[in-house]
């Protein structure tokens, strides 16, 4: 099995502008870096959490069919395709009216549509392909405050003048939105 990102998210999961505050930071000078630190902790928590905060895609690969598949980093936006090779090794595209896409649960899962059953594969290595978008949306509005709060503190941690004590409690803002299953 292969979980690999296929499209990084293309905006910050906090604004320039929100960021610039909590560092207390004047004009775009220190953006480049900015940035970097923002996509610094909005990779922290998106592994404290186990979601995505951006849109992105990711491709998940196997070897065969399993009884369901289990799509992490949610929440999940849309299922791209799944593609597999058939049983005489040619590449196929599963029609969508025969697979069920559960993007309530979290993490989301795949499986076989009522009175379907996956389809026979070739016995060879990533057989099964399955690409998925998942992230709370293309920008930051739909990212969760508890976790743009997070972000945010992190950003102003990270500028605060040197001998600045560290909030121990910032991480608290993360435990709404973990994905424990």
């Amino acid at each position: 099995m292969s979980l690999r990102l296929i499209t990084p998210p293309v905006a910050l999961a906090v604004s320039l502008e929100a960021a610039r505050l909590s560092a207390r930071l004047d004009g775009p000078e220190a953006d480049v870096e900015l940035r970097q630190v923002i996509g610094q902790h909005t990779r922290d928590a998106e592994h404290e959490t186990g979601r995505a905060l951006v849109q992105q895609t990711y491709r998940l690969t196997l070897d065969a069919f399993p009884p369901a598949f289990r799509l992490e980093h949610p929440p999940i936006l849309a299922v791209e395709h799944i593609k597999f090779y058939d049983a005489a090794g040619v590449r196929q595209i599963l029609h969508p009216d025969d697979y069920l896409v559960d993007n309530e649960s979290e993490p989301g899962y795949i499986v076989p549509a009522p009175g379907r059953a996956w389809p026979a594969t070739q016995a060879r290595i990533s057989a099964v392909e399955v690409q998925y978008s998942c992230g709370y949306g293309v920008d930051d509005s739909t990212v969760p405050d508890e976790i743009k709060g997070y972000i945010l503190g992190k950003v102003a941690e990270h500028f605060a003048p040197a001998g600045t004590p560290k909030s121990e409690f910032l991480g608290g803002l993360l435990d709404r939105a973990r994905v424990y299953a």
